[in-house]
């Protein structure tokens, strides 16, 4: 089964062990899919931000909200200016 991370990974000869915190795609900054989320820590109109498995990212931005939130994805829309990683 094709899995896009895993194909950077082998492309770019990357050790899949060492980015396997969090999986992000931002796509024409209207909508970011997380893959790796742990929890949602705070939300807002202008900032989303929530756990992945050692730090946080904020996403922030305008009329931002949450489309789709599983155990582990998460996808966001709006209009995106800014991400910010803490990990």
């Amino acid at each position: 089964m094709f899995n896009f991370f895993n194909e950077l990974a082998l492309d770019y000869n990357l050790n899949i062990g060492e980015y396997n915190q969090f999986n992000l795609v931002n796509l024409s900054n209207r909508l970011v899919y997380i893959e790796g989320q742990k929890g949602i820590i705070k939300i807002a109109t202008d900032c989303i931000t929530f756990r992945v498995k050692k730090g946080v990212i904020s996403v922030f931005g305008q009329n931002l909200t949450i489309k789709r939130i599983t155990d582990t994805t998460l996808v966001i829309s709006g209009e995106i200016k800014q991400i910010e990683s803490g990990v």
